[in-house]
């Protein structure tokens, strides 16, 4: 099997706000697409701001159809239940830092995965577009991102040369977003269109877990005809940490004592932080870490608290990245035991609300032929 690399575009400078757009005009099969987004800092710092935030979409088009949708969150967590491996993420709150993340658009169940691939041919006018808003979380300043045009995008399609299109691929799409209320149910109608391998759901508030947001998740077919789950949203995050296991980063962050901290992962976090700026470092201790949120006690040598926020750098480790939750369907690898909502006229998803004010995402993978 022979394979190449062809890059789309190599840091190419995107505006703050815009959608970049690039032709996908390969005529071999694309096993996969990696996206790489960089970005520098401010001058003083940028707390809880990350790349995955500023990437507020990542499309696959032909004409008005859309064949691949999610945001840079999603595509990271996806990536990471598709091959067990974390995405290159290097989340920085550092004055001046850079920021990289790059995740792939993976068409198959892995890379270069023979059974499936996009074969851009058989599509009129094929393109990517990646959405910015580098506001999402906090205004370009010396405080969020640096002023000005500094979103540096790669983009390099992997490439079989010659290895014939499978003529299906693994479409990823987001199906709704909504915010979350303290109580009742959720109900999300999900199309019946193609075969399933996977739910995508994200119930993201700081300071919540996911199964604190949404008790329950339910899959009903038809009015509970047949329904492929009804489960405790915990039981599931403890399903999926036995199946994927827990995911590790290195994480650079600015803060005080006792002050929070934003963390990637949702659920079980464990941070070890092992420098520090300071010219005699202070004794750092954790005094919380749960919930996409940590808090350190910093001490200097005397006994008294250090209010001046330092630069530590630290391994996060958890599961839940991104407060996602993976919903599969029986042998991940094996095509014949995904689910096939065909058969059925309506498709629904219900969930249980708990708390008010979340960031909900529903997103799925399906087989989707050419």
């Amino acid at each position: 099997m022979k394979t190449r690399d062809a890059v789309i575009c190599y840091q190419e400078t995107e505006k703050d706000t815009a959608t970049a757009v690039k032709d996908l005009d390969l005529v071999e099969p694309i096993s996969a697409i990696d996206l790489e987004v960089e970005c520098t800092n401010g001058a003083t710092s940028n707390k809880g701001n990350y790349i995955s935030d500023i990437v507020t979409k990542v499309e696959i088009v032909d004409g008005s159809e859309v064949l691949y949708g999610l945001n840079m969150s999603q595509l990271e967590a996806m990536q990471f239940y598709k091959t067990g491996k974390l995405p290159t993420m290097f989340p920085s709150e550092w004055g001046g830092g850079v920021q990289r993340h790059k995740a792939k658009i993976l068409f198959g169940r892995y890379l270069w995965d023979r059974d499936y691939n996009f074969d851009a041919t058989r599509c009129t006018n094929p393109q990517l577009k990646v959405t910015f808003n580098k506001a999402v979380i906090r205004a370009a300043a010396g405080d969020g991102f640096a002023i000005g045009d500094n979103i540096l995008l790669t983009v390099v399609a992997k490439v079989f040369k010659d290895v014939p299109a499978a003529g299906k691929f693994l479409l990823q799409k987001q199906i709704e977003n909504f915010t979350s209320v303290g109580s009742g149910e959720k109900r999300v109608d999900l199309p019946t269109d193609y075969v399933y391998r996977m739910l995508l759901l994200r119930f993201w508030l700081q300071g919540q877990d996911i199964n604190e947001i949404m008790s329950d998740a339910k899959l009903t077919c038809d009015t509970d005809a047949f329904i492929p789950f009804n489960r405790k949203v915990k039981q599931l995050d403890a399903e999926a940490l036995e199946k994927f296991g827990a995911s590790r980063l290195k994480h650079d962050i600015f803060c005080s004592h006792q002050e929070t901290v934003r963390l990637l992962h949702n659920k079980e976090p464990d941070v070890r932080p092992f420098y520090q700026s300071n010219t005699i470092p202070d004794i750092v201790g954790i005094d919380y870490q749960w919930s996409s949120e940590m808090k350190l006690n910093m001490f200097d040598h005397a006994g008294a608290a250090d209010t001046t926020d330092r630069k530590l750098t630290m391994v996060e480790e958890g599961h839940a990245l991104h407060a996602t939750l993976p919903v599969t369907f029986g042998r991940y690898d094996v095509p014949e035991d995904w689910f096939d909502p065909t058969v059925y006229k309506k498709l629904e998803l219900v969930l249980t609300q708990l708390y008010a004010g979340a960031v909900c995402e529903i997103a799925c993978e399906q087989v989707k032929t050419q």
